[in-house]
């Protein structure tokens, strides 16, 4: 039996089964934004201030700094101007007691008076060399105190800073 084409029921129109949520009326960008930027200006304001005082802190102990260096700097040139004319000084006199030495040594007439020559010259050098070492020991312990002393005053300030 040859029937017809078959029917079949027709489906029903298929709307969107899912309907897009409906979404609450959102504010506009821009006022979203404009008050998130509110909220954060005075935070950004408080750092740029803290920022510059820093700085500003910075330098004026930079200043300070270069200050107690040139003042040491100064301090050490004086001081080393004064170890320095005593070194010469010793030189001076250990050169001159060499002289001595040799002019006495040219007119002895034996060799047990050259010895005796010899350690008394020797006796007084190592007294000479002693005392001097000394004194120039001192003058390079008050050379490093005078360079030192400017720069550890301006430390202790920088430093001790509350």
């Amino acid at each position: 039996m040859a029937s017809g084409p078959r029917k079949t029921k027709a489906a029903a129109p298929v709307e969107a089964a899912v309907e897009a949520p409906k979404a609450a009326p959102a504010e506009p960008v821009s006022e979203t934004v404009s008050e998130t930027l509110s909220a954060v200006e005075p935070v950004i304001a408080n750092v740029v201030a803290e920022v510059k005082k820093a700085k500003a802190s910075v330098q004026q102990a930079a200043a300070e700094t270069a200050g107690s260096l040139e003042g040491s700097l100064g301090a050490a040139s004086k001081s080393l101007q004064v170890f320095s004319a005593k070194a010469m000084e010793a030189y001076q006199a250990n050169a001159a007691a060499s002289v001595q030495y040799v002019q006495a040594l040219s007119g002895v007439r034996s060799v047990s008076e050259a010895i005796a020559l010899q350690s008394e010259h020797m006796r007084k050098q190592y007294e000479a060399l002693s005392a001097q070492a000394k004194e120039l020991t001192a003058l390079a312990q008050q050379v490093a105190a005078d360079a030192a002393a400017p720069l550890k005053d301006q430390f202790g300030k920088t430093f001790n800073k509350k």
